[in-house]
């Protein structure tokens, strides 16, 4: 891929360096409510799901900080239980995590008379703020490298390292972390794949790394699906050259090679992965188009890259006008918000135009890269509303599995990451190529006719901010169907106006002092200055259009919230294991009739209260139906089969066979019944799956509870037992990893190894012979312990060919003179 432009090697050093931290500095100032403990990260996953979640695994692996890889960790308070790595988006063996989580725990300043069973701890809500700004930054700095690496100044890569991770596409995903983490290190991973000069291998391996161990192998192998296929259209390109087809397989060669790296790398957590996704429920379960084409971008939707904002927002006062217009008023999976916002700034957009403009003019060359990405990704991101569903339908019946990743918004980063690229690009074009030719012309000429240009796309922008207005009021005017939402209350329609007045007056503005500074363009004045006024200009616009895209809820007012309601009932309660009930419904009736500014706080205390998520796991509590990235089969099949029911299920006597003894509803009342941890049947009580298929069970134990006198067990475990044999089983879910050994009250007898079967579909047993033991459950799944040591070998493989690479870069220069004296 040949590139014209060059890094202008003219910048004093100060704005080298400084171009670098430019929009980590923003990302600061933008997250400094969060990241000081002022506020906390709430909303959507980051807050019910990571801020519980994370802290839970910070917590296990600080018990044991060096050998926490080692043995692989069982998580027993999700469902009947689930391998602690194997959900993916826990990122056990994330080495980000473990830093930041340590750091905060350090700083934990939770004071001592807030302290309650129910009270979040300081350090998790400030350990992922931390967390998510880290990546933040780190999004930041690896824009500004891919920029400069292909051949942008100082002063552009800036610009790329503000649009990338200050984009709407970006920066909302501070409310599902795991994305995050991959949206963070994707310029580390793509660039070395797809630049054909580019030959180090390390740094894509280890980037591509990162993403699996941070919890987001989906957009790893959206990386490696933009780079194979850009492989095959460069060498198409380039068809006529000899050597094309050596440089080819050379190239597919060191693409697998990476991959083949990063998957050493990675290899517990991709090991943990995929055990487990042989349980889980989106691989054998068929998926609905609504769940496979769920957070699909709507093509109108492309207009907010231009204007912040645009369609609004459902929260925290609902006036999200987009769906009431184009779909209807309904609100369907297909339509869901991934982020409310795409805008990657109008300044951002000008520089993007002025590159494919330059492209076009023969001016630079290089850009096709980044608008074949910018095109597949786009297509990819629309999902459901691509061309006969197109690309993502073939991603679907072409790549095997992918159908359990879902959401096409997920190729949203790779959309903002070319804009961003592109823009540095046509910046560059920009300073290096039109005012240099400018400099050699008629200056009053030039600047009498760029005034007029800009004084009529002025003309032009306002009218048509004004028409637009006029007729989004029409549209909002003639909604025949208004959404209600039942946490976020009625549509505001004047909300709604006012959101779209303060959109185009921000876009008018930002235009206007562009245009104001295009009448400078065709002078001779110092080039430095302008680009780095364009800096300026665009962190300005993506700092005031997303002050408060991030959502926040203040923690002073929650703890007063929180402390207001009734905690009598956290401490007095012990059940093994519950599920949560809807009571009178998720969310209070009277929040579908109101609209209140103060919703996502009420809402965020009424999540904690009814354990919502995973925020059991601050109590130290299991719940049954807890809200989890990958849920077992089985679980799935038990739902499927309760919804199939003619008759009404008694759910006290069926969750006490689930190994439930207790119920919390959606008030946080809380109600507990007996139950027994383990379960003993006869040899002839023991009975095949097939023999008491799923609505069978439910109705069995509808009737009985725990005393059911049967027991449905794989046809294997049948015929392992002996007759006089007890099968005695526990409600802890059989991944296959578990081992299990007798022990017997005789210290001189040896401890006698046992088979553990699955049972009953979310349970697992052993078959016991007659006398008085002691059963020891040992979770140790096969193949984890190989796999650390492939990991281990491969993180050395990484440190021998860097250190080796460092050394011969730090020698290189003294070889060459040798070298050279002795050629004399």
């Amino acid at each position: 891929m040949a590139l014209s432009l060059q890094a202008d090697s003219t910048d004093p050093p100060w704005m080298k360096w400084g171009g670098l931290f430019i929009g980590p500095l923003c990302i600061v100032v933008l997250m400094a409510t969060v990241w000081t403990g002022r506020d906390r990260l709430a909303f959507r996953d980051v807050s019910h799901f990571y801020t519980p979640l994370y802290q839970y695994v910070g917590e296990r692996c600080a018990e044991r900080p060096l050998t926490y890889f080692w043995s692989a960790m069982w998580n027993p308070l999700d469902q009947t239980g689930m391998p602690l790595a194997g959900e993916t988006t826990t990122a056990v063996y994330y080495p980000v995590r473990h830093l930041v989580y340590l750091l905060a725990s350090l700083v934990d300043q939770s004071p001592a008379e807030f302290a309650s069973p129910n009270e979040l701890p300081d350090d998790a809500s400030l350990a992922l703020a931390w967390y998510v700004t880290l990546h933040l930054v780190l999004a930041s700095f690896a824009a500004y490298w891919a920029a400069r690496q292909v051949g942008s100044q100082s002063a552009f890569s800036a610009i790329a390292s503000l649009a990338y991770p200050m984009s709407g596409s970006v920066l909302f995903l501070t409310t599902n972390p795991p994305f995050l983490v991959g949206a963070a290190w994707l310029p580390f991973a793509l660039l070395p794949l797809v630049h054909a000069k580019e030959h180090g291998w390390k740094l894509s391996s280890f980037a591509l790394a990162m993403m699996v161990l941070g919890g987001d192998p989906q957009t790893a192998l959206h990386v490696g699906i933009i780079a194979g296929l850009w492989l095959i259209i460069d060498v198409i390109r380039h068809s006529r050259d000899r050597s094309d087809g050596q440089s080819f397989w050379l190239r597919l060669l060191r693409m697998m090679g990476i991959a083949a790296m990063a998957a050493l790398l990675a290899t517990p957590q991709i090991v943990a992965s995929v055990n487990w996704a042989s349980h889980s429920g989106r691989v054998w379960s068929k998926l609905d188009a609504s769940q496979s084409f769920a957070f699909s971008v709507a093509p109108w939707r492309w207009l907010e890259l231009a204007i912040p904002s645009l369609f609004g927002s459902p929260w925290p006062v609902n006036h999200r006008w987009d769906r009431p217009v184009f779909a209807g008023g309904t609100v369907s999976p297909i339509d869901a918000l991934w982020t409310p916002s795409l805008y990657i700034g109008m300044s951002t957009l000008v520089l993007v135009t002025i590159g494919l403009l330059g492209r076009y003019r023969g001016r630079v060359h290089g850009t096709g890269l980044w608008c074949y990405v910018l095109l597949a990704s786009g297509f990819a991101a629309m999902g459901w509303y691509g061309p006969w569903h197109a690309p993502y339908q073939w991603l679907i019946d072409w790549v095997p599995g992918y159908d359990a990743f879902r959401y096409p918004a997920k190729w949203l980063p790779l959309v903002a990451f070319a804009l961003a690229m592109l823009a540095a690009q046509g910046g560059q074009c920009l300073f290096n190529g039109w005012i240099r030719e400018s400099s050699h012309s008629n200056e009053f000429s030039n600047g009498l006719l760029t005034k007029r240009r800009a004084a009529w796309v002025w003309l032009f922008l306002t009218l048509g901010l004004v028409l637009s207005s006029i007729a989004v009021w029409i549209a909002m005017a003639s909604m025949k169907s208004a959404p209600v939402d039942v946490v976020w209350g009625p549509f505001q329609s004047e909300t709604a106006w006012y959101g779209w007045l303060i959109g185009t007056a921000h876009v008018w503005i930002f235009t206007t002092i562009i245009l104001s500074m295009s009448v400078e363009w065709k002078r001779p004045l110092n080039r430095q200055k302008l680009a780095w006024a364009w800096v300026a200009l665009i962190a300005s616009d993506l700092m005031i259009a997303h002050w408060n895209l991030v959502p926040t809820i203040n923690r002073n007012a929650e703890r007063a919230a929180w402390h207001e309601l009734d905690p009598s009932e956290s401490a007095a309660l012990d059940a093994t294991r519950w599920i949560r009930t809807a009571g009178e419904g998720e969310y209070p009736a009277k929040w579908a009739t109101t609209s209140d500014r103060q919703r996502l706080l009420a809402m965020e205390v009424h999540d904690r209260r009814r354990w919502y998520g995973r925020w059991h796991m601050v109590q130290d509590e299991a719940v049954f139906n807890s809200v989890v990235s990958i849920r077992p089969w089985a679980i799935d099949q038990f739902w499927d089969a309760t919804g199939q029911q003619s008759t009404p299920i008694n759910w006290q006597q069926t969750a006490s066979w689930l190994g439930v003894g207790g119920s919390r509803t959606s008030n946080g009342q809380s109600h507990v019944w007996p139950t027994r941890d383990l379960r003993f049947h006869r040899h002839d009580q023991v009975v095949t799956e097939d023999e008491i298929p799923w609505p069978k069970r439910i109705e069995m134990a509808s009737d009985s509870g725990d005393q059911v006198d049967v027991i449905a067990v794989g046809s294997t475990a049948v015929s392992e037992g002996r007759l006089d044999d007890t099968f005695v089983s526990r409600r802890i879910y059989q991944d296959g990893g578990w081992r299990a050994e007798l022990r017997s009250q005789d210290t001189a007898v040896e401890p006698v190894p046992l088979t553990v079967f699955s049972a009953d579909g979310v349970a697992q047993g052993v078959w016991c012979p007659p006398g008085t033991w002691t059963i020891r459950w040992i979770y140790q799944p096969r193949g984890h312990r190989g796999a650390v040591i492939v990991w281990i070998c491969g993180w050395l493989m990484l440190l021998v060919a860097s250190n080796w690479s460092v050394t011969r870069a730090k020698h290189g220069p003294f070889n060459r003179v040798r070298e050279l004296e002795r050629a004399k």
